[in-house]
């Protein structure tokens, strides 16, 4: 056992060391807490100032980007514009080639009827018929029809007279003679002529329409003309109901 194990140390007590490394420690606690909240705040600040650059900096570029995007809108619909402009264009210059390729069909066509009627190759004098078409219309049972009577003659007087057009067929195996006026309405067939060169039916139109009556079988159209001023004529003629329409079909496809 060690001498002095059994002695009792008496350590002297001093109250003014003791308040003074209160004191320090103090100090050395404040010191330390207030240069830990200047970094923590000066490394905060400089956080956020890169956080608001980066902002910044994005803020500029989304500007940038949306001038652009605007920029590609502006040309997309110019482009579009353009592009429908051309369609247009280009449906226009079809739409007027097709109206000039009827009009010069139409022109054909009124070009050869009046060569027939100013040379026709029948030089014979006299009152005719130079024209005559008849059509499938666009509905059932609808026909249209077109009848022009001239005269061939070497002064052309003024003619006046009458017309009269009927169709003829059957309707339940009997006969029967139909008057175009009551097919087409009497406001619309010519009845009365009166003319020096030609007289066309319809007058003020290409093709009178009219419809069959149900039952009603076509075999002919019987075309009368009497002439009783200028000249004393008259003159009957039947034509073939399926022989004309195949006969204009045929036309018609030729001239297509």
């Amino acid at each position: 056992m060690h001498p002095d194990s059994g002695k009792l140390r008496v350590i002297r007590h001093d109250p003014k060391r003791d308040q003074l490394i209160r004191i320090l420690l103090l100090i050395t606690i404040a010191l330390l807490g207030g240069f830990a909240y200047w970094y923590g705040g000066n490394h905060a600040g400089h956080n956020l100032d890169q956080a608001k650059q980066q902002n910044m900096s994005l803020e500029s570029k989304a500007r940038v980007l949306q001038e652009e995007n605007n920029e590609l809108r502006q040309r997309l619909a110019i482009l579009e514009s353009a592009s429908k402009m051309d369609r247009e264009a280009v449906n226009n210059v079809r739409l007027l080639v097709k109206q000039l390729e009827e009009e010069k069909e139409q022109l054909h066509k009124e070009l050869t009827f009046f060569k027939s009627i100013l040379a026709p190759e029948d030089m014979s004098t006299g009152v005719r018929v130079a024209g005559f078409s008849l059509l499938k219309g666009d509905e059932p049972r609808q026909y249209r029809l077109r009848l022009v009577i001239s005269q061939v003659a070497r002064s052309n007087p003024f003619l006046k007279g009458t017309l009269s057009v009927s169709l003829l067929g059957e309707t339940d195996g009997k006969a029967q003679a139909i008057p175009l006026q009551q097919l087409a309405g009497p406001d619309q067939v010519l009845t009365r002529l009166g003319f020096r060169y030609f007289q066309a039916l319809p007058g003020d139109r290409e093709y009178l329409d009219f419809n069959l009556p149900k039952g009603f079988e076509p075999a002919g159209i019987k075309i009368v003309v009497q002439i009783t001023s200028g000249i004393r004529q008259s003159f009957e003629q039947i034509y073939q109901w399926d022989k004309e329409l195949v006969a204009d079909v045929r036309q018609e496809q030729s001239s297509g």
